[in-house]
């Protein structure tokens, strides 16, 4: 049977992404070619699917598990999605944010250490909560990029998130799905939805999306 290695609400990333294969932790890539950081909103286990190619012997073309992604596009400030099998991701702990060199001081947690402690927003209508990939992306290191005011490292905001408040919630009419013939599952879904609200520049007005709790936090070191 094929296992899906993530989960609702994890947070993934094209295996392309720069980070993946820089071990100081500074990205040397335009910027607009980098791949968001994104929040796994369901899972999808297919049996019967044609893996391989017919016309090249063993060329895989396909695969059992995959997942769709959700991602906040800051330029058209709304967030979008896309299906991604499980060959072509790996998790945001596989990419690097810190230097093993890099000093730090004592009892300081590590980006990685920090998101990975992460705990879902309770739901109070009116609070402001943060899209979970938002302290990641604002954290992103570059080489050539100018310095931030506020920081003593070189960073430039891609795929940054603003903060979102709660204006709702229900139950979601997506459900997961398992096999009535052996219970394996086909979809996996998160059971609630909230329904949050936030300024669009680009659109000049209010929007609302109603996303999987799984996807936001409302953690106290969030601009820290």
């Amino acid at each position: 049977m094929a296992k899906n290695n993530f989960e609702i609400g994890d947070i993934v990333t094209l295996k392309s992404h720069p980070l993946a294969f820089q071990e100081d932790g500074e990205i040397d890539a335009y910027v607009n070619q980098i791949p968001p950081l994104m929040c796994v909103k369901e899972v999808h286990i297919e049996k019967k699917k044609r893996l391989y190619s017919n016309e090249v012997k063993k060329s895989k073309i396909a695969d059992n598990v995959k997942y769709l992604c959700v991602y906040f596009n800051q330029y058209r400030m709304i967030f979008e999605e896309k299906y991604l099998y499980q060959d072509v991701l790996i998790s945001f702990k596989d990419i690097t944010f810190h230097s093993k060199t890099e000093k730090t001081k004592k009892g300081h947690i590590t980006l990685i250490n920090e998101a990975l402690k992460y705990k879902v927003a309770d739901y109070e209508f009116g609070k402001r909560i943060f899209f979970k990939t938002y302290k990641l992306e604002k954290r992103k290191k570059f080489k050539n990029a100018g310095k931030d005011s506020k920081s003593t490292v070189k960073t430039t905001m891609t795929h940054t998130s603003p903060a979102f408040i709660i204006n709702g919630f229900k139950p979601n009419d997506q459900k997961t799905i398992y096999n009535p013939k052996n219970g394996e599952l086909q979809r996996k879904c998160s059971e609630e939805l909230f329904k949050v609200i936030w300024y669009n520049a680009y659109q000049e007005k209010f929007s609302e999306e109603y996303l999987p709790k799984e996807f936001f936090i409302d953690d106290e070191r969030i601009y820290k």
